[in-house]
């Protein structure tokens, strides 16, 4: 059974993903969660403070996984396409309205810069050192794109993004695949 404090966090998830951060509040999130607001207010002082303890939560959830990407010896692309889904998974899969995407991602460049900031360093690490080991065991070349290891992970790391402030009602996770697919081929050895 999840503790008061990870069914708070799940419940306002919940809330932000499918209403937004201006529209979700405490009251709601008590409400759904069956928990009374003076509760949420002692762990958490703000909805502010709760925002960020959620986006905290989603990136922890991904550290195992990031870690397991970055030692891993496996495929490099169908690796890195699926972190790469996966990390957005939320935004592709569980919040269907555009307008409540750009509401979370401008709450989320206002309350949560310096979280976005550290997690972006860690992916973008991870995906370098990946192209390193793969350069190195001349499965991959950088010299057809002209882009050095950090460009490319970059790359690969904020492309994606872009789909996430999108209006277009394409499958995302196709555009992900296609992406992959194009870098993949301009980086192959002949």
């Amino acid at each position: 059974m999840p503790s008061t404090t990870e069914k708070i966090l799940d419940t306002a998830m919940d809330c932000f993903f499918q209403h937004g951060y201006s529209t979700a509040n405490i009251s709601m999130v008590s409400r759904h969660a069956g928990i009374s607001r003076v509760t949420i207010h002692k762990q958490f002082k703000s909805k502010e403070v709760l925002f960020r303890a959620v986006v905290e939560k989603h990136f922890q959830q991904y550290n195992s996984l990031i870690n397991n990407y970055c030692i891993s010896k496996d495929n490099f692309w169908p690796e890195t396409q699926a972190l790469i889904i996966q990390r957005c998974e939320g935004f592709f899969n569980d919040i269907s309205s555009n307008l409540v995407r750009a509401d979370l991602l401008h709450a989320g460049q206002a309350y949560c810069t310096d979280l976005i900031k550290n997690e972006e360093k860690l992916i973008k690490e991870s995906i370098k050192t990946r192209i390193d080991q793969e350069v190195l065991a001349n499965r991959l070349t950088l010299k057809k794109i002209n882009l050095t290891a950090e460009q490319l992970a970059e790359t690969l790391h904020f492309a994606p993004f872009g789909i996430t402030v999108s209006v277009s009602e394409k499958d995302d996770i196709a555009f992900v695949e296609n992406l992959m697919a194009i870098f993949k081929a301009s980086t192959t050895k002949n």
